[in-house]
C-alpha cells in the first residue's frame, strides 16, 4: 500500500515567507497518507506548475516548484548545493531553464544536451509533473527497477551469464538518512549516478521502458496510469536490499 510522508507535512515549506514566491494552496497531509491524498496534492502541483510554466509567470513558478520539492521531502541546504539555495539563486531564470529541457526532451533522445542541466532527486519530481509520461526517478524508484532487471535476467530468462545488457543496468541513487548504503539489488552491477546527464538518461529510459510494457500489458497489468506504476515501484524500492 503507497505510504507518503513518513511524518505528517504541511502543504507548504515553513520558510515561504522569506522569499517572494507566490505559492499554490495545498492541504497538509498525514503521517503515511494513501495514494489518493497523494494524487490529490500531485495533481494540484502540476496544475500550478504548467498554468506558471505556459504564462512564464516567475514568481508562481518557483513557488510551485518550492510545493513539489517540499512534498517529496528534498526542499534541502545542503552545503548550499541543496535545491533550496539553489532555486533561490536561478528562481528569475526558471523557465528559461526548464524550457530548455522541455525543448530538448520533445527531441525523443535520451541524451541530454542543455548546457545547465540540474538533475537530481528532486528536479525528477519536477520534471514528471511538468512533462508528459515522464517518472519520477528518484532512489526508490530506481531501487525497484534494479530489482526487476535482476530477477527477470535470472530467474525469468534464465541467463547464465552474469552479463546483464547495459541497457539494464539502471543507474541508482543513494537514499537519504539511515537508508544510505542500501536500495540497489547488487551493487556490482548497479552503479550509482553521478552525473545530471546520466540521471537524465536513465530516467527516460525508464519512461521508455515502463510506458512500452504498460501499453502491451493492457488491463491485466491493473495499472490504469503511468503515475500508478510509478507508485508502486516507489513502494516497492523501499525494501530492496
Amino acid at each position: 500500500m503507497y505510504a507518503w510522508p513518513l511524518k505528517a507535512k504541511d502543504g507548504l515549506p515553513k520558510s515561504h515567507n522569506s522569499n517572494p514566491y507566490i505559492y499554490p494552496v495545498l492541504p497538509r497531509l498525514a503521517a503515511s497518507s494513501g495514494l489518493e491524498s497523494n494524487t490529490a496534492v500531485l495533481n494540484n502541483l502540476q496544475d500550478a506548475l504548467r498554468t506558471a510554466f505556459m504564462g512564464q509567470n516567475t514568481l508562481r513558478l518557483a513557488g510551485a516548484i518550492a510545493g513539489i520539492l517540499h512534498w517529496g521531502g528534498v526542499y534541502t541546504t545542503t552545503r548550499g548545493g541543496g535545491n533550496k539555495p539553489w532555486l533561490a539563486r536561478n528562481y528569475t531564470r526558471l523557465h528559461d531553464l526548464l524550457n530548455q529541457v522541455v525543448i530538448d526532451h520533445a527531441s525523443g533522445s535520451d541524451v541530454s544536451t542543455v548546457s545547465e542541466l540540474r538533475f537530481n532527486a528532486g528536479m525528477t519530481k519536477v520534471y514528471a509533473l511538468l512533462l508528459d509520461d515522464f517518472i519520477i526517478y528518484d532512489s526508490r524508484v530506481a531501487a525497484s527497477l534494479t530489482w526487476l532487471a535482476l530477477h527477470w535476467w535470472r530467474d525469468v530468462k534464465n541467463s547464465n551469464s552474469i552479463q546483464l545488457p547495459a541497457a539494464l543496468r539502471f543507474g541508482t541513487l543513494p537514499p537519504r538518512g539511515n537508508a544510505r548504503g542500501h536500495r540497489n539489488a547488487a551493487p556490482g552491477i548497479f552503479h550509482e549516478i553521478k552525473r545530471a546527464q546520466d540521471h537524465y538518461m536513465w530516467n527516460v529510459r525508464a519512461n521508455w521502458l515502463l510506458s512500452d510494457a504498460l501499453s502491451l500489458a493492457g488491463k491485466e497489468s491493473q495499472f490504469a496510469t503511468l503515475r500508478e506504476v510509478e507508485a508502486a515501484l516507489f513502494q516497492m524500492g523501499d525494501r530492496v536490499r
